[in-house]
């Protein structure tokens, strides 16, 4: 066997073995899971938390602990808010699209990891096929490759939409009939009625707009979920945390993988597709929010009307009257303040991207 024939073998068995080390790895995983974005909404409120705090305290008590550690002895200063945005940045500096996680699906990352192990058998096949390998060992190898693909072979798209997706929309509200059915079985009442009148009285034509706006978003948060499982799986993240790659540096399996390929001369590289998906969904939002500028502000002032009667049913009936109209003249302001904020936000995610790139 010649020297090609042998790195061409080991190349071969060396990345299937570690594909399926891979594949193991995710038997365990449990097959759908909100704690993604559970931990993401915990993380959220104790960054708002520390940030309101820190504003006001961060100088202050540093400066305490300043005095203080000029004497003999050392106390560990209180970073409040900074622990966050130093995360924060670390994410977005290794290149993660700057979204949170949202449901874990289980056969979704299924779907993406083989897609990748597909992508990279199919250029070891080309490779394969195009070096100078004795035809005692080109066949054999091609089987094993060919074995592998059929293996990790990945469902395209328009399968998955015809025998999955549009038959779980067609069958959803049969779904919801046979939950309401099962519940009132075992004594527990949906109040249905009840949300949907309270809906229809309370909701407006341009808050059902703006719902209908944002949920892509949602929806395309599910992928994106996936797409970070799946790098988190490959830069050797721990099982409770497979959805946030960014808090953990190095390339784990990336690296390994990168270095079987690069001995029969594949060159490998990772395709951003999360942040492509950002980048998309960013994109037709903002295309969203111009052309139905008076909806988006129309369904502000309804929503703050909503909450403004929700905090006045607190009060007395003599001074209920009298919060909403200060509430009322404040709204204004209110509804400039989120706008500003809305912009500002996306102006940085933009500026942190293009520095982190």
């Amino acid at each position: 066997m010649s020297d090609a024939d042998d790195t061409f073998t080991k190349a071969t068995d060396n990345l299937i073995a570690l594909y399926r080390s891979v594949e193991r790895s995710t038997l365990n995983l449990p097959l759908v899971s909100l704690m993604p974005f559970l931990v993401f909404f915990w993380a959220m409120w104790k960054f708002m938390f520390f940030l309101y705090v820190g504003i006001f305290l961060i100088i202050p008590v540093n400066l305490v602990i300043l005095i203080r550690n000029v004497f003999p002895g050392h106390w560990r200063y209180r970073p409040f808010f900074l622990a966050h945005l130093y995360y924060m940045w670390l994410w977005l500096w290794r290149g993660e699209a700057p979204t949170a996680p949202f449901i874990f699906i289980r056969p979704l990352l299924t779907v993406v990891m083989k897609s990748h192990f597909e992508r990279r058998l199919r250029r070891l096949r080309l490779e394969i096929l195009d070096s100078e390998l004795s035809e005692a060992t080109r066949p054999p190898l091609l089987n094993r490759v060919d074995a592998g693909l059929e293996r990790w072979k990945a469902p395209r798209f328009t399968a998955v939409f015809w025998s999955v997706v549009l038959p779980a929309v067609i069958a959803l509200p049969g779904w919801h009939k046979q939950l309401v059915d099962s519940l009132g079985s075992l004594g527990i009442r949906m109040p249905t009625e009840m949300v949907v009148n309270f809906l229809s009285e309370k909701m407006t034509t341009e808050s059902w707009i703006f719902i209908a706006m944002s949920l892509p978003g949602y929806l395309l948060a599910i992928p994106i979920t996936a797409f970070l499982a799946k790098r988190g799986l490959f830069v050797g993240r721990s099982p409770d945390r497979i959805c946030f790659p960014g808090g953990q540096g190095g390339s784990g399996i990336y690296a390994k993988e990168r270095e079987i390929l690069e001995t029969v001369g594949v060159q490998v590289r990772e395709a951003p597709i999360d942040l492509w998906i950002f980048w998309v969904v960013l994109a037709l939002s903002c295309l969203l929010f111009l052309l139905n500028w008076s909806h988006v502000l129309a369904s502000y002032q309804s929503f703050l009307e909503l909450e403004g009667s929700w905090m006045a049913s607190f009060y007395p009936d003599e001074q209920r009257q009298i919060f909403m109209d200060i509430y009322q003249k404040q709204m204004p302001e209110t509804i400039k303040s989120m706008t500003l904020w809305s912009v500002l936000t996306v102006l940085c995610l933009c500026a942190a991207l293009l520095v982190a790139s």
